[in-house]
């Protein structure tokens, strides 16, 4: 509803300060009797940081929501001189209808109305003259300020609806010339002697003229229940080595400030103090978390603070006893770190005064990174029942942790160096399926991967090679997909080891026969490649040198001739011979001739030089080592003549059949005039009789 008619007794008061504590003086004409309830608020005064105190009595109406925050007032207090103007601006959310408001001075009405376009404020008839109230904002102005002018105002704005919006505001007024200056100002006693804990030290700034503010060592007094501050007085309770400092007190107000730097005479020393439980710093020039570890060849320092008055004596212990460089200093510096220094450090810290020591300790580690990444390994163990995971990570202190994932039942962890598990009787699911090792030191990570495999793939290949001493050298070679394995060969059924001629590679799918001979040392060869997963053979039958086909044709250049050849499978071949007989009439017409000596890889050849109008024969030699093999059968020059025959022919028939295309369109395009003529006559030559045999002048067209 609207708002209550306020009493002819005050029913309450207020007053406010910047902070806590609050001082209310009891005003004389508070209505009495009845249950006072106190309530004090933060930021009633239109600031956050401003506290207000209010009293109201039971007996009275109820004032109503209070509701100070949209009112909008300087903050206090308001310095004015003596016989200047006072302004107390206002401002607050516009409301429909206009607001009543009222201005009271400890708790003395000053004026009231209604504000607004057309608003009206009655001013109380002893203030007619020096104040006046704007009837549109509703500030406050007074001039000329006298001296009664001073202390609390109170402003209350009632919007329709019941509320009541209340603010306070503090004016102090000042007279220049009769003390109002600061001033000089003076702080005792000099010097204070006090016991820790023990009573209370007093410090008293005089002359107050104004707002008295304390400061230690140049900084204001931070809030604490031991310190109490009144009428221009610092009492410290129950003082301790924190209070310890130089105190300084300002005096000020609005025209004049004044302070006094007692220097020495005003610094609290209560006792010889200390020294606090030292505390170890430590800082390094390469690792970011020193506190975690540092690295070896780092530079490192550890620094021993312990406040003391006077100054504390620092005594360091090493965790190397052999280091000589011991100093009786705060700052302890290690250059180059090794693991040698790794340990623990402590440092003393004395006061000879207070004959107090304390001690302080700090667990230096030292690491030193693993090289690389982890290695893993796959092995076979238990007669090839079980396969063993090996992860291993050398070389790194302290040693890293190490954890095997992946495997059947869960991950497997240990602290170390290497890490192994061993599974019996491995099930088949398990090929194919990687384990991973993690590897976790302090200053670094790494991983590394092994899959387990059932041999699957398995083939046997050989090579044939001739040592230095023209002897020849087999290696019979083992490839497949397996891990781990174990490699087995055998011979005709019969195993085979290393020993003698017999060598075998540290992994196994290699086995070398040195000065292999024919037929000691041709048969069937086999391999077995097994593991816990499951196992395979591949088979091989060596037998002696030998073609399995040749071909000779003409080459592509004049009086050359092109032979191609190739090897049955499982002939060891070391080299190829290539040799010619004739011409006839010669005087080795009956002899074979060698031309070329081939390696054992090559499998065809370009023979040059052959002489015009000359009849050849050509045939193939297979070797192994010294040993000759059977030759190939002879392309006679009948057979070479035919093959060349044949390819003329050829080339005479593509050339009747272009012949014969060329007549047919031609022969459709003029039908309608001249009929169709009959087919021409096929172009040809006889090159070749029945009984022609091919010359190199032949092979040359």
């Amino acid at each position: 509803g609207a708002p209550h008619s306020r009493p002819a007794a005050p029913c309450y008061t207020s007053c406010s300060a910047p902070a806590p504590p609050v001082f209310c003086q009891y005003p004389s004409g508070l209505a009495l009797g009845g249950e006072w309830d106190l309530v004090v608020r933060a930021g009633e005064a239109g600031s956050p940081d401003s506290w207000v105190l209010f009293l109201h009595s039971s007996l009275c109406p109820p004032p109503g929501p209070v509701l100070p925050f949209p009112l909008q007032l300087p903050l206090g207090p308001l310095a004015v001189l003596l016989g200047g103007d006072l302004s107390i601006p206002l401002s607050y959310p516009p409301t429909q209808p206009p607001p009543r408001i009222v201005w009271q001075r400890n708790l003395t009405a000053l004026a009231d109305g209604r504000l607004g376009p057309n608003g009206s404020v009655t001013v109380a008839s002893a203030y007619q003259d020096r104040l006046s109230v704007d009837p549109q904002g509703g500030a406050l102005t007074i001039s000329p300020v006298v001296l009664q002018d001073a202390g609390p105002y109170t402003v209350e704005v009632f919007p329709l609806g019941g509320q009541v919006w209340r603010g306070d505001v503090q004016v102090e007024v000042y007279v220049v010339g009769v003390g109002e200056l600061v001033g000089k100002v003076s702080v005792t006693p000099p010097s204070l002697a006090v016991s820790e804990g023990i009573g209370s030290a007093a410090l008293t700034c005089a002359p107050v003229r104004g707002t008295v503010t304390w400061t230690r060592n140049g900084q204001r007094l931070d809030p604490n229940t031991r310190y109490r501050v009144s009428a221009g007085t610092l009492q410290i309770s129950r003082p301790d080595r924190n209070d310890s400092g130089t105190y300084n007190c300002t005096v000020s107000n609005p025209f004049s400030t004044g302070t006094r730097s007692p220097g020495s005479d005003s610094v609290l020393v209560p006792f010889p103090d200390g020294p606090e439980p030292p505390t170890i710093s430590l800082s390094s020039d390469g690792d970011p978390e020193p506190r975690r570890y540092v690295r070896v060849n780092s530079t490192v320092t550890l620094a021993c603070r312990a406040p003391s008055d006077p100054p504390a004596q620092i005594y360091w212990s090493l965790a190397d006893a052999s280091d000589p460089l011991v100093p009786a200093q705060p700052d302890l510096t290690l250059p180059r770190v090794q693991l040698s220094q790794a340990g623990l450090y402590s440092c003393l810290a004395s006061n000879p005064q207070t004959q107090r020591q304390l001690r302080a300790t700090l667990i230096l580690t030292v690491t030193q990174i693993p090289p690389g990444s982890p290695f893993c390994s796959l092995d076979s163990v238990a007669n090839g029942t079980a396969l063993r995971f090996l992860c291993s990570w050398p070389g790194g202190s302290p040693a890293p942790s190490l954890s095997l994932q992946g495997l059947p039942g869960g991950a497997e962890e240990g602290v170390g160096s290497t890490l192994e598990q061993t599974l019996s009787s491995p099930q088949p699911a398990l090929s194919g399926t990687p384990v991973t090792c993690l590897g976790r030191h302090l200053a670094a990570e790494g991983n590394c991967s092994m899959t387990p495999e059932a041999p699957s793939g398995v083939s046997l290949s050989f090579q044939a090679s001739l040592d230095p001493g023209d002897t020849v050298l087999l290696d019979l070679e083992c490839r497949g997909t397996y891990r781990p394995v174990e490699i087995a060969w055998a011979r005709d059924g019969a195993p085979l080891g290393p020993g003698g001629r017999y060598r075998v590679s540290a992994d196994g799918a290699r086995l070398t026969i040195s000065n292999f001979t024919a037929p000691q040392d041709l048969g069937g060869y086999s391999v077995r490649c097994q593991n816990p997963l499951g196992s395979q053979e591949s088979n091989l039958t060596l037998t002696g040198p030998s073609v399995s086909g040749w071909t000779l044709v003409r080459g592509s250049e004049p009086g050359s001739a092109r032979l191609s050849w190739a090897v049955p499978e499982g002939s060891v071949v070391t080299g190829f011979l290539i040799q010619l007989q004739g011409p006839p009439g010669g005087r080795a017409a009956g002899e074979w001739q060698t031309l070329q000596t081939l390696g054992g890889a090559t499998r065809s050849s370009t023979v040059g030089g052959l002489q015009p109008h000359t009849s050849y024969s050509f045939r193939l030699l297979p070797l192994l080592g010294t040993q000759a093999g059977e030759p190939t059968s002879t392309l006679s020059p009948g057979a070479i003549a035919g093959i060349v025959l044949g390819s003329i022919l050829a080339m005479i028939l593509l050339l009747a059949l272009l012949v014969l295309l060329i007549w047919f369109l031609r022969a459709r395009w003029g039908e309608s005039k001249a009929g169709v003529p009959p087919p021409p006559e096929l172009p040809g030559k006889e090159v070749w009789g029945q009984d022609t045999l091919l010359s190199a002048n032949q092979m040359q067209g």
